[in-house]
């Protein structure tokens, strides 16, 4: 049983959108808000390592350029797409997106890419989380068969 919830947990690091509902028919017994706490947990747990790591991790690479004087590269048509795009969702759009199509760890390294000096960047992720957490599992025991 144990084996179980790890298994449920790891999951819900890497793809959030589908935990409850594999939590649901993994542990036909498990209440709403043990499968709401024990997703939400590990969603908040992964998009903390991720973010940090990868600000981390920029950070150091861009010290390092910057030490070896390497140029930056130039601006491309993919670059400006992405830059559009950026734009265009927003902080916001992006922290919604990382919580629910993106997985957790692609879209925290995206997050922090774009927006590792904005204080409520980790925020709008924890918060998008949390919200569509309670949504998703709350779908998942409607559709209980």
């Amino acid at each position: 049983m144990v084996i179980t919830y790890i298994g449920i947990f790891l999951w819900a690091m890497v793809k959030f959108l589908f935990a409850p509902f594999t939590a649901l028919l993994a542990i036909p017994e498990i209440t709403w808000i043990q499968n709401y706490v024990l997703c939400v947990s590990a969603g908040l747990i992964s998009a903390t390592f991720f973010y940090k790591s990868s600000v981390y991790f920029i950070n150091r690479t861009q010290k390092r350029r910057a030490r070896k004087g390497i140029i930056k590269k130039k601006f491309t048509r993919r670059n400006k797409i992405v830059i559009k795009t950026k734009n265009a969702i927003g902080l916001w759009g992006l922290a919604l997106l990382t919580a629910s199509f993106i997985s957790i760890p692609l879209g925290s390294v995206i997050t922090a890419k774009f927006y590792r000096h904005d204080k409520r960047t980790i925020y709008a992720i924890y918060l998008c989380i949390i919200v569509l957490g309670a949504i998703i599992t709350s779908i998942s025991y409607l559709l209980k068969p």
